[in-house]
C-alpha cells in the first residue's frame, strides 16, 4: 500500500523536531476520518505545545485536501504527510485507523513492507505504541489484528474503538466511541485521545467487544429506520402530514432516533432543531452501501454465536437492494422511505391497469402534496 507519494522525509522531520512520544499518527482521512483529524489537532495542539502530526491517505488528494484546510491555521506546528502506515509507525507512539472495512484493517496493520506493525520492526524495549483503529469492521478481523500487535510490538497495545454518531457527530465532536481494550489501564490511556474528537467513550470489554456492541447497536439502528419509514408513509398515505405523524412517533412510545433525528419523510422534522438528510435530498449522513455492510457483519456475528435475527436478515436483503442502485447507493440509509414510497406507487398504477383503468402518468404521491 502507498497512500501517498509526498515528503519522503516526514520520518526523519519528526525525529529531529520532536519525539515520537508527542507525536500522534491518523490513517484514513475520508468523510469521518477528516473531521476526527481535525478535532484531535484542534484539541492537542491546544494541550500540547510539544505536539506533532503525521497523516496518510490511500488516496493522495485526501492527504493534499487536509493539509491544505488545516496547516495554515497552525503555521508553527507540525501537520506531516506520510508514504505509508509503515512510516507513520516510526513516527508516531499513538496511531488512529479509520478505514472502510476488514480488507483495509489487515492492510494497513499487516500489510508487507509498508504495513504498519513493519513500521514497528526495531522499535525499543520501553517504547509504549497505542493503536486506536475506529474502523467498523468484523470482531474477528479486530480480535486476530490486535492480538498480532500485542505479540510482535514491544510496548504495543490495541483498542477496537468503532464509533456511533455520524459524519454530522465527527464534525462536532460529539461521537460515542465503543471500545474493546484488554484492561481498564489502557482504556483510560485511549479515552485521553478518544475524548478529542468525541464526547464521550465507553468500555465494553476485552478486545473485540467494542466491534459486537457497534455492529448491534448498527442492526437496531437499521431495523428501526425501516420500521419508521413505513410508519411515516402509513401516516402520510392515511391522511397526516409529514409533519403531524412525525409529532405523533415523538410523542408516544414509536420515538426513536430515526424518527426524532433522522426522520427519513421530507418535511417531517419542519420547525425542528432537526435538518435531517431527507431535506437534501438524501445526501450526506449514513451512505446506504455503509449500512448495508455493517448489517452483513451483524448477521456474520449473530451467526458465529448460533443467534437467530429475523429482523436483521430483512433488513440485511432490504438494504442489499438499495445498495445495488446507483441512486441509491451513497444516499443516507433514510432514503430507505424514498424506496418505499416508489414501490407503493408501482403498485397503485399495477391495480389501476388491472382494473381496466390506464395508470396516470404521475400517480398522486401523497408525500409531495405536503413538501412541495
Amino acid at each position: 500500500m502507498r497512500p501517498t507519494s509526498a515528503l519522503s522525509f516526514a520520518s526523519s522531520l519528526i525525529t529531529r523536531s520532536s519525539s515520537r512520544k508527542d507525536a500522534i499518527g491518523f490513517i484514513g482521512l475520508g468523510a469521518m476520518g477528516k473531521e476526527m483529524a481535525r478535532n484531535l489537532i484542534t484539541k492537542t495542539f491546544k494541550e500540547n505545545n510539544d505536539a506533532s502530526f503525521v497523516v496518510c491517505d490511500a488516496d493522495p488528494m485526501a492527504v493534499t485536501r487536509f493539509l491544505t484546510a488545516n496547516t495554515s491555521l497552525y503555521p508553527n506546528r507540525q501537520i506531516i504527510p506520510a508514504s505509508s502506515p509503515a512510516s507513520v509507525a516510526r513516527s508516531c507512539s499513538t496511531i488512529i485507523t479509520m478505514l472502510p472495512s476488514s480488507p483495509q484493517v489487515d492492510e494497513v496493520y499487516l500489510g508487507g513492507e509498508e504495513g504498519l506493525l513493519a513500521g514497528m520492526v526495531g522499535a525499543r524495549q520501553g517504547e509504549e505504541t497505542l493503536f486506536l483503529d475506529c474502523t467498523t469492521c468484523d470482531r474477528q478481523t479486530g480480535v486476530d489484528v490486535a492480538k498480532v500487535v500485542r505479540e510482535s510490538v514491544p510496548g504495543g497495545e490495541m483498542v477496537d474503538a468503532p464509533v456511533s454518531g455520524g459524519v454530522a457527530g465527527a464534525a462536532a465532536g460529539t461521537l460515542t466511541f465503543l471500545c474493546g481494550a484488554e484492561s481498564e489501564a489502557i482504556f483510560r490511556q485511549a479515552e485521553t485521545t478518544l475524548l478529542r474528537m468525541g464526547a464521550r467513550a465507553i468500555h465494553c470489554g476485552g478486545s473485540g467487544t467494542g466491534l459486537v456492541a457497534k455492529i448491534a447497536n448498527n442492526l437496531a439502528l437499521g431495523v428501526s429506520m425501516l420500521a419508521t419509514a413505513e410508519a411515516m408513509a402509513m401516516g402520510v398515505y392515511g391522511g397526516l402530514s409529514p409533519q403531524t405523524m412525525a409529532h405523533v412517533l415523538n410523542t408516544s412510545t414509536g420515538r426513536s432516533w430515526s424518527s426524532e433525528i433522522n426522520n427519513p419523510a421530507p418535511g417531517a422534522l419542519k420547525g425542528t432543531k432537526s435538518s435531517p438528510p431527507a431535506e437534501r435530498g438524501y445526501d450526506g449522513g449514513f451512505a446506504t452501501r455503509l449500512m448495508a455492510k455493517d448489517l452483513r457483519l451483524a448477521l456474520q456475528a449473530a451467526g458465529q454465536v448460533g443467534l437467530p435475527t429475523p429482523l436483521g436478515v430483512l433488513a440485511s436483503r432490504i438494504y442489499d437492494n438499495l445498495e445495488k442502485r446507483d441512486d441509491y447507493t451513497n444516499k443516507d440509509f433514510s432514503v430507505v422511505f424514498k424506496a418505499l414510497v416508489e414501490s407503493a406507487e408501482i403498485i397503485k398504477a399495477q391495480k389501476l391497469r388491472e382494473g381496466g383503468g390506464a395508470a396516470p402518468e404521475e400517480p398522486d404521491d401523497p408525500v409531495k402534496r405536503y413538501t412541495a
